[in-house]
């Protein structure tokens, strides 16, 4: 049966960000979410922006990796992201204290081409890897892009957005992609339901 005790908003707002200091479901809850960055940024502030990053915008490896700072407008709290690999070319808007937060980073450590650079230009996908598996240590909880990206969507969700909209956000080349996404972590008994992909519509702004 469709779960209808979800107090989804009458006008959601017009700008879809994910915000790490609200975001609460049942892959990733908020003890778990706090821990781990506060762990993190007693440890290595650069890898604790990153997870922190990565949380709130579920980028692929790619994306992450070519991410540069010609890519993000302060102004506008806005990313271009360009190199997705498989993912469609976007723009994703960011929490304001996130994108403060990154601009104040870029401001003192003056990362010159790549947002978040490696020791010699870009930072390798072994290099994230080892961080993700750091993180992961932190709380003994698995954590991955894939893990990370199936939260957001399931967040976004559960908030009542619809789910063309989190496509656009993730990348997908499909909604179908992103209901099978989403389909992995609803309850079985309401996986059936006709009306579980359709309660979101009109909630847009």
């Amino acid at each position: 049966m469709l779960n209808n005790d979800l107090n989804l908003p009458i006008l959601l707002p017009q700008v879809l960000t994910v915000d790490v200091m609200t975001l609460d479901n049942r892959l990733f809850d908020q003890t778990e979410i706090r821990t781990l960055l506060f762990r993190l940024r007693a440890r290595n502030y650069l890898h604790y922006l990153i997870i922190k990053f990565l949380v709130c915008t579920g980028l692929s490896l790619p994306e992450l990796i070519h991410l540069k700072i010609s890519d993000f407008s302060p102004e506008r709290n806005l990313f271009k992201l360009k190199n997705g690999g498989r993912l469609r070319r976007r723009k994703i808007f960011l929490e304001p204290n996130l994108a403060l937060e990154l601009y104040r980073y870029s401001s003192e450590f003056l990362p010159t081409d790549y947002l978040f650079p490696g020791r010699y230009g870009k930072l390798r996908t072994r290099t994230i890897q080892k961080i993700l598996k750091n993180a992961s240590h932190l709380i003994s909880k698995e954590i991955h892009i894939p893990f990370l990206r199936d939260v957001i969507a399931l967040e976004l969700f559960k908030k009542g957005f619809p789910v063309w909209e989190i496509q656009e956000f993730l990348g997908h080349r499909t909604t179908r992609s992103t209901k099978q996404r989403i389909l992995l972590h609803i309850p079985v008994e309401e996986r059936t339901d006709p009306r579980l992909f359709n309660r979101n519509k009109n909630q847009a702004a």
